[in-house]
This record gives structure tokens, C-alpha cells and sequence, in this order.
């Protein structure tokens, strides 16, 4: 049977599936994942996680009534494929308008729209769009698209409790929780790097605190460059309003001011000229 459907597709369309699931693993779109059998590449299903983005077609502020859920699309190649689109089906039941109760998808990617560019990764993000804009023009559940026209909220309200009962597992499917653990993992090293980038640069605050006073007074007694004004500082000696103080100590030794005794120049002079007066006079007297 593995042999019959192997054969069924060309090696051309095997190859570019081939390179559509290697891709899709690796670096998949958000909310998306596939799940394949090793030992045949057409045995595949998609995986879709409800959107949580409000719906703005229908003015909502409080998300998708898909939210929580995930939903598995299983696909069917032909031996025509890629020129024509596969065959997918919902396997996992939901109230929704695009999608049959027998989980037939209603959207134009998998009909006229179909391009044999496309592939299983833009299936299944055309279809998470679905999840958020339905079409109640094209519904195929008559039921949901008349509900989500007469009464949005109610039609949410049952749509969400579908979700709560078919789509929402105890613990989100194991292609999830690898990609969950990842994130927490890279949250916890960007927390943990911002914390070592603080400390460091704490550190380098502390390294670069400002020096002891003693220091700044060691440092103040350099000169200053040309053009700087500067305040000279208060001599040791004298008071602040500029008079000499009685007594001082400096390194534990009293000191006192000089005390200078005036000098009087003019009585010297007046003295020598009266000494050469007098000698002249004495002179005439014996001529």
C-alpha cells in the first residue's frame, strides 16, 4: 500500500514536498506545524493553533473563539499534485461556517485559487485565516454562518465551547512544546544577560565614585590651566575676614606674628644735614 502511494506522485512532486517538509520543521510559520510518517512523506497531517488575534470584521476586542484549541487538517495527494491542490479535511470537530460537519474546508486556495506554487505550509496558514475570518457568504454548516450573522456572540459563545471540548488538549501537542520550551528557554537568558549587563554596569559606577576628599584637596593644589578661573584658597594663617590672628599653630608649633619696628628716615636726615652745617660754620670762623 506504501509502495502504491509512493507511486502515486511523480519524483519531481516528491522532491518538492520533500523540500516543503524539511523547511516547515525548521523554520515554521507561527502557529503551524506538521506531522509526517518517516516511511511515506504523503502520510501527513497539519496542526493549527486557534488563533488568538480579534476578529476586527466583526468589531471583537476578546479574540477567536478558537483560542486554546488546535486542529488537525490531514492531506490527500493525487498523482496529479502540484498541479492540482490536495484534498484536506478537518479532523478535529469545530463549529464554524467554512467547515462541514463531515470536516470538508470551504476556501478559494483549494479550488480555482490553487497555484502549483503553493504548498502544505500555505494551506494551512490560509486556513488559521479562515479561523479568524470566517465567510458566512460560502458557509457549509448553513447553521453556523446564519448564527454568526443573526447573533455573533452567541455563535461565539458555542464555538468556543466546541473548542473547549473537541480542540483543547490537557498539554499542547508535542510539535508545540518543543518550540514552547525554546522560548522560555531564550526568555530566561535574555532575562538573565539584561541582569549581568546591570551588575556590570554597577561595577563600573562603583569603580568610578568620586575619590576621598584628602585626595581632592591633593588634587586642587595643581595649577590650573590658562584661562580658568579659579578661587584662590584661605591662607592656613588668617582668618577668613583677612586679619593676622594673635597666635598660630602650625604642625603643633606656636607662632606669632612678626613685629616690625618703624624705621624713621627723615630724623637721620634732618640730623646729618645739621652736623654739616655745623661744621661749615665752625670752618668760616677759623678762616
Amino acid at each position: 500500500m506504501i509502495i502504491a502511494i509512493w507511486q502515486s506522485l511523480s519524483s519531481q512532486a516528491l522532491r518538492q514536498l520533500s523540500r516543503e517538509i524539511t523547511t516547515l520543521r525548521s523554520d515554521p510559520p507561527e502557529g503551524v506545524r506538521v506531522v509526517v510518517d518517516e516511511e511515506d512523506l504523503t502520510c501527513l497531517e497539519g496542526l493549527i493553533q486557534g488563533p488568538g488575534d480579534a476578529s476586527e470584521a466583526q468589531g471583537s476586542q476578546i479574540g477567536t473563539p478558537y483560542e486554546g484549541g488546535y486542529y488537525r487538517v490531514r492531506f490527500e495527494f493525487t498523482s496529479d499534485y502540484p498541479n492540482v491542490p490536495p484534498k484536506c479535511t478537518m479532523m478535529t470537530k469545530i463549529f464554524h461556517p467554512n467547515v462541514s460537519k463531515g470536516g470538508e474546508i470551504c476556501v478559494d486556495t483549494l479550488k480555482k485559487g490553487w497555484k502549483r506554487e503553493y504548498g502544505v505550509g500555505h494551506v494551512l496558514v490560509t486556513v488559521k485565516c479562515l479561523l479568524i475570518y470566517p465567510n458566512p457568504e460560502s458557509a457549509l454548516d448553513e447553521e453556523a454562518g446564519k448564527q454568526l450573522l443573526a447573533d455573533y456572540e452567541g455563535y461565539c459563545k458555542y464555538a468556543r465551547l466546541m473548542t473547549s471540548i473537541h480542540a483543547t488538549p490537557k498539554l499542547p501537542p508535542a510539535e508545540f512544546r518543543a518550540s514552547l520550551s525554546s522560548s522560555r528557554s531564550h526568555s530566561t537568558t535574555s532575562v538573565a544577560t539584561i541582569a549581568t549587563t546591570a551588575t556590570n554596569t554597577s561595577s563600573s559606577k562603583l569603580d568610578a565614585a568620586p575619590a576621598p576628599a584628602s585626595a581632592l584637596t591633593a588634587t586642587s593644589a595643581k595649577l590650573a590651566p590658562l584661562g580658568q578661573n579659579t578661587r584662590q584658597e584661605q591662607s592656613p594663617l588668617l582668618p577668613s575676614d583677612g586679619k593676622m590672628a594673635d597666635a598660630a599653630e602650625v604642625d603643633g608649633r606656636a607662632l606669632r606674628p612678626l613685629t616690625v619696628t618703624p624705621v624713621v628716615v627723615g630724623a637721620k636726615v634732618a640730623g646729618a644735614k645739621k652736623a654739616v652745617a655745623g661744621g661749615a660754620k665752625r670752618g668760616l670762623k677759623r678762616l
